[in-house]
C-alpha cells in the first residue's frame, strides 16, 4: 500500500485534535484558574485570555517530554515496526474514543481527566492489537502511582503552605507589610522551579543541549537566579506602583463614604431599609415616575402577557459564555458553597487586596497551568 492512502489518517487526526483541545479547555483551564476567577481576583473573560496565551506557552516550552512518554514509552513499539498503520489507526481510535469520552464527561459534569483518558484509550488500543505483553507496564505503573500520589502529595504541601500565610501574614499584626515583602519571595521561588522545568523538559528534544550544555550546576542557580530577578521586580518597580493604587482605592472609597454624596446614600440606604422592615416601600413611591407608557410588542411577550426583554445576539452569547453570575450559579447549586462564602474568615482588606495582585501573578507562572496542556493532542 501506498503512504497515500493513509493520508486521511493525519487529517482526521488532525480535526479530532482540534475538538479534543476544546475539551482540554474545557476542564484543565477550569483547574488552573477556577480559584483565581471564584476569589473574584480576575474575571472569566480574563482568565480565557490570561490562558490562551500561558497555556499555549506551556505546551510550546514543555510539550515535547509528554508527547515522547505518551508517543512511544506507554507501549512496546518495536512490536508495531512492520505494521506502522495499525499504530496510525490504534492513534487515531483512542483521540476519537477520548474525545466523546471527554466532551461526554464534560457535558453531564462528570469528573474526568484529560491524561487518564487518553492514556487508557491508548492502552485498549494495543492490548486489542498486541495483547496485554505489548504494554510497558514498567512506564504505566510510574504513570499510575502518579495520578494517585499528586493529589496527597500536592494536599499536603497546600495544607502545609496556607498554613504558614495564613498564620505569619494574614492573621499578623502588620499582615500588609509581611505579605509585601513574601511575595518577592514567593515570585522567586516558584518562578525558579518553573525555569528549572523548562531547562530539564522543555529541551529533551534539543539533544545538542542536553549532551553537552545542559548542567545542573548551572541550570539551578540560572533558574532561581531568573526567579530572584523576577522578586526584585516586585520590590521595584511593580510592588510600589500596586501600593499606590490600592492606597488611592482605599482614599477614595474613604472620600466617598464622607462626601455629601455619599452620606446622602448611606442615609437613603438607612430609609429604604427601615421602610421594609416596616412593610412600606416608601422607595418605589419616591422614585417612580409620575406616568409611564409603555408599548407592548406582541412578539416581545409571553402566552401569560409577561415582557419580555430581546436580548441581540452578542448579549446572549456573553451571558452564557465569559459574562456568567458564576458565583450565583454556584450558590444556587450548593447552599454548603454559599454557606463558606458567607462565613468566611475574613482578613485585613488592605491584605486581601494585595493578594487579589498575588494571585494573578502566581497563575501566570503557575506551574499547573504549564504542565497540564502539554498533553497531546
Amino acid at each position: 500500500m501506498s503512504e497515500s492512502q493513509y493520508v486521511w489518517i493525519p487529517i482526521l487526526g488532525g480535526l479530532f485534535g482540534f475538538v479534543y483541545a476544546f475539551g482540554i479547555g474545557a476542564n484543565d483551564v477550569a483547574n488552573a484558574f477556577a480559584t483565581s476567577v471564584s476569589s473574584k481576583s480576575i474575571t472569566l473573560k480574563q482568565a480565557v485570555i490570561i490562558a490562551s496565551i500561558f497555556e499555549f506557552t506551556g505546551a510550546m516550552f514543555l510539550g515535547a517530554s509528554v508527547t515522547s512518554t505518551v508517543r512511544g514509552k506507554i507501549f512496546d513499539t518495536d512490536a508495531y515496526e512492520d505494521e506502522p498503520e495499525i499504530v496510525m489507526l490504534g492513534m487515531l481510535t483512542s483521540l476519537m474514543v477520548a474525545t466523546f469520552m471527554l466532551l461526554g464527561a464534560t457535558y453531564f459534569a462528570l469528573p474526568v481527566s484529560t491524561t487518564h483518558t487518553i492514556i487508557g484509550c491508548i492502552i485498549g488500543f494495543s492490548v486489542a492489537a498486541k495483547g496485554f505483553s505489548s504494554i510497558n507496564w514498567d512506564e504505566t505503573k510510574n504513570i499510575f502511582i502518579s495520578w494517585v500520589a499528586a493529589p496527597l502529595v500536592t494536599g499536603a504541601f497546600a495544607f502545609c503552605i496556607f498554613g504558614l500565610i495564613r498564620y505569619f501574614i494574614l492573621l499578623s499584626a502588620n499582615s500588609f507589610t509581611r505579605g509585601y515583602y513574601s511575595f518577592a519571595f514567593i515570585l522567586m521561588v516558584t518562578i525558579g522551579i518553573d525555569m528549572f522545568f523548562i531547562f530539564n523538559k522543555g529541551t529533551k528534544n534539543f539533544t545538542h543541549f542536553q549532551e553537552e550544555v545542559y548542567d545542573t550546576k548551572w541550570v539551578v542557580p540560572t533558574s532561581f537566579g531568573i526567579g530572584a530577578f523576577f522578586g526584585l521586580l516586585w520590590l521595584w518597580p511593580f510592588g510600589p506602583i500596586v501600593k499606590k493604587k490600592l492606597d488611592a482605592k482605599k482614599m477614595s472609597n474613604s472620600e466617598g463614604n464622607k462626601s455629601p454624596e455619599g452620606m446622602e446614600a448611606t442615609e437613603k440606604m438607612k430609609v429604604e431599609n427601615e421602610d421594609i422592615e416596616d412593610g412600606i416601600d416608601k422607595a418605589e413611591e419616591i422614585t417612580a415616575p409620575k406616568s409611564v407608557e409603555v408599548t407592548v410588542n406582541p412578539s416581545s411577550t409571553t402566552g401569560n402577557g409577561d415582557i419580555v426583554e430581546k436580548k441581540t445576539f452578542k448579549e446572549r452569547f456573553a451571558e452564557a459564555t465569559y459574562k456568567q453570575n458564576l458565583e450565583q450559579q454556584s450558590f444556587d447549586e450548593s447552599k454548603r458553597a454559599k454557606e463558606c462564602w458567607e462565613n468566611a474568615e475574613s482578613y485585613d482588606s488592605d491584605v486581601e487586596q494585595l493578594f487579589t495582585f498575588v494571585q494573578v501573578c502566581s497563575i501566570i507562572q503557575n506551574i499547573d497551568s504549564i504542565i497540564f496542556p502539554s498533553q497531546p493532542t
